[in-house]
């Protein structure tokens, strides 16, 4: 055993030179062997031993025993605790925490019901608003009915997050349901638009979200001043696809209305934003600016051509649209 040691010490000064450190490890496994074969605490099993060992059938062998499973209570419900085998003091801290869990628990699992139905609202507004882009290309009766049906899918939606967001609930759970909120003022902003050309204001979307019941009019949810202002701030891009698609079609009233309700638009929030500061709405200005600029140079385009257009003569364009040269001066 010294010999092997000696040879393989020899062995690792050769390779420290190589990979310092790479068999440090192993020289101190082989220093404790050593040790142990020396005191004569430790012998290797023999030969003999082993394979009898490992030809023993497997009956011989100690079974194992069965894995139990205890029956416990239904999936989703806290285990039962005995009480009647603790201290008094104890009991009443056991008994304290539990409640405290059990209200956590309520106010979670009532949290998630809202922002399930912030989401459904917000998915069923975008599809209000797709359905009122395709007013270039259907007619605006039918655009408009299928629009009105979804807004009463959304007001289901609404009365059931109402039954969540009642007394200081509304408040609570407010920044859950709010991107829902400005969605769906979003989508009525649009259609607001398009079918009385002006702004709709937060009373029109508190009146929107009201329902009649037993003689009065009772609102499904709150709708903050901050809730209004990020709702219609969204609107300069759904109104700049509706001008591109109207650019498309040559309608030149519908670009200028849209230049006249962004150019309104703007100026309302600049107003808004030097009397108070509103931190996700100044966020928004850069694309209401981006938005105003595009159809701006649509329209000023569609201006010039049409000037450009009045100041030729009809008699020198020919039916297929190109203009030839009349009364040539061939000498």
């Amino acid at each position: 055993m010294e010999d092997l040691l000696n040879d393989d010490i020899n062995f690792k000064q050769n390779a420290n030179e190589i990979v310092p450190g790479a068999y440090c490890l192993a020289d101190k496994f082989k220093v404790v062997l050593f040790k142990i074969t020396r005191s004569g605490t430790w012998k290797p099993p023999l030969m003999s031993e082993t394979v009898e060992a490992a030809n023993t059938s497997p009956d011989k062998r100690a079974t194992k025993r069965p894995r139990t499973f205890k029956s416990g209570p239904a999936q989703g419900e806290p285990p039962a605790l005995d009480f009647s085998t603790m201290e008094p003091r104890k009991q009443q801290v056991m008994t304290t925490f539990l409640a405290y869990r059990n209200t956590l628990d309520a106010h979670y699992d009532q949290r998630e019901r809202v922002i399930k139905c912030s989401r459904d609202i917000t998915a069923l507004s975008k599809k209000m608003v797709f359905s009122l882009l395709r007013i270039t290309q259907d007619s605006p009766e039918k655009v408009f009915k299928d629009v009105e049906f979804k807004h009463n899918q959304v007001l289901e939606l609404f009365s059931k997050m109402s039954k969540e967001m009642q007394g200081s609930n509304a408040m609570k759970y407010n920044r859950q349901a709010t991107p829902g909120i400005q969605e769906y003022i979003e989508a009525v902003g649009l259609w607001r638009f398009l079918k009385h050309n002006e702004l709709i204001t937060k009373k029109q979307v508190l009146e929107s979200l009201t329902i009649e019941g037993d003689g009065k009019a009772t609102p499904l949810v709150s709708v903050t001043d901050e809730d209004y202002l990020l709702g219609i701030s969204d609107l300069p891009g759904e109104v700049n696809r509706y001008c591109i698609n109207s650019i498309g079609k040559g309608d030149r009233d519908a670009v200028s209305k849209c230049l006249a309700f962004l150019q309104m638009l703007k100026e309302g929030v600049s107003l808004v934003l030097s009397v108070r500061k509103y931190n996700n709405l100044e966020k928004k200005v850069p694309v209401l600016n981006s938005s105003l600029e595009k159809i701006e140079k649509a329209f000023y385009s569609m201006t010039i051509r049409e000037c450009e257009m009045k100041s030729i003569d009809p008699a020198i364009i020919n039916t297929s649209g190109i203009a030839v040269e009349c009364n040539m001066d061939t000498s």
